[in-house]
């Protein structure tokens, strides 16, 4: 933890101690922090493949709660992340949604978590949701496709990170469509489409 006279900043990690790594993150962080949402800044090269950090105020995690609840005023967490793994325009309910539902945030060897929407609709399967969409993990995700396989009237609208959005339909079976931006389509093999969802998905 880092110390000034405006803000504490705190770096927590499970099953591995990096002290230069935790310096690194904080001495990175920008001085205008707000406690009223998150921030996103860039560090450099790191062998945990990181490249951004998110900072989220008190509101938002419960460290320290419950010990120094008199000094939590302007404690702010610094989470290294994959860039694709959040928007930083998450709300306070939305973030912890994530945290305890998606991400291990504190386990820093964590498999990439990409943050994508879903909104899909699947006569075949009797599955769906509504409009809102669901936070949904990208293993899920491919599952969701497969059952699409040939579902005429189906559908899956993916929406990643950057607020873009896809939509997946199959006509046939073994032949999917990907739709980006509302308009320009694209006739693609599953194997293939699972390549551009990649793309979408971690990079945008």
């Amino acid at each position: 933890m880092k110390s000034t006279d405006r803000k504490d900043l705190l770096v927590i990690s499970e099953g591995v101690s990096d002290r230069a790594f935790s310096v690194e993150v904080v001495e990175r962080a920008p001085d205008s922090l707000s406690q009223d949402k998150t921030t996103i800044f860039d560090i450099a090269p790191n062998k945990y493949g990181f490249t951004h950090v998110l900072v989220v105020p008190n509101t938002y995690h419960g460290s320290l709660k419950g010990r120094l609840d008199g000094k939590r005023e302007n404690l702010y967490l610094c989470i290294p992340i994959h860039r694709c793994e959040f928007s930083g325009s998450e709300s306070e309910g939305e973030f912890k949604e994530i945290i305890q539902r998606m991400i291990p945030i504190f386990h820093w060897s964590r498999s990439v978590c990409p943050k994508i929407k879903v909104y899909f609709d699947n006569p075949g399967t009797e599955a769906g949701t509504d409009e809102a969409g669901v936070l949904m993990k990208y293993p899920t995700l491919l599952s969701e496709i497969e059952n699409l396989n040939g579902v005429v009237s189906g559908f899956v609208e993916v929406t990643n990170y950057k607020g873009q959005v896809v939509e997946v339909l199959s006509p046939k079976k073994d032949v999917f469509t990907l739709v980006r931006n509302r308009k320009d389509e694209e006739v693609l093999t599953h194997s293939k489409l699972v390549e551009a969802l990649n793309g979408f998905v971690l990079a945008g």
